[in-house]
């Protein structure tokens, strides 16, 4: 996620195969979004999937003013596009690529809680929903952290090799920024897992910001007898 000006920030995504994945299929899927924060909705969607002899090119242009979308899908280095127009039936709204961010700043971090919000994907608009299940202590290359345990709806999925055949499930943290630091899922070509190695930003550097915390825990039970009391 980066910030481009006052009230729009752009979110790009990338996802490929690699080792023995890519010995069957050359699988490379990326994409960005502008998201605009006063209309809380994007303003463009471009995904690429490249997927064996599979190329396309994807630009959703979002007409606020007037309500509708123009889809372009197009086959680079040929003459081949196809556009059409979608009415746009609520605002806001969000894209595959902005929908986590989406969930992670206007949903509902409670145990039992589901949010709802409709999104364009696929060519088409649908509601979507991301339920808390749980909470739950999750070891990370952090350390281990209170996280939310969160199941989106069946519906959100990409398209191509990576469009969901099973379960997805995210993690995030416990705190108000919910940041996501695990998710797995069951796609087309197998299971994914990922995990977050690296979190920084400005004034911000999550790895180091759970080391002070860990060490100041540790300070504590020393001073309070928990450690080092031979008598205990």
């Amino acid at each position: 996620m980066k910030r481009i000006d006052k009230h729009r920030y752009k979110f790009s995504g990338r996802a490929s195969t690699a080792g023995i994945g890519a010995w069957f299929k050359s699988i490379e899927d990326k994409g960005y979004s502008l998201w605009n924060e006063e209309t809380k909705s994007p303003e463009k969607t471009f995904l690429s999937q490249k997927e064996g002899n599979y190329i396309r090119e994807k630009i959703y242009i979002y007409d606020l003013k007037n309500r509708k979308v123009k889809y372009i899908k197009r086959k680079p280095g040929t003459d081949k596009v196809r556009i059409k127009f979608v009415k746009i039936p609520s605002i806001p709204f969000q894209d595959i690529v902005t929908a986590t961010f989406y969930f992670r700043r206007y949903g509902i971090f409670e145990v039992g809680k589901e949010t709802v919000f409709p999104i364009f994907a696929g060519g088409k608009f649908q509601n979507v929903s991301f339920k808390v299940v749980g909470k739950e202590k999750l070891s990370t290359p952090f350390g281990e952290i209170e996280t939310f345990k969160v199941i989106p709806s069946n519906n959100l999925s990409p398209e191509g090799a990576f469009e969901r055949k099973g379960k997805v499930i995210f993690w995030f943290t416990a705190d108000k920024r919910h940041i996501p630091v695990k998710v797995i899922a069951e796609v087309k070509i197998g299971s994914v897992s990922a995990v977050l190695v690296s979190a920084k930003g400005k004034n911000f550097d999550l790895k180091k910001e759970y080391e002070k915390q860990r060490k100041k825990s540790l300070l504590e039970k020393v001073l309070s007898g928990e450690i080092g009391d031979d008598n205990g």
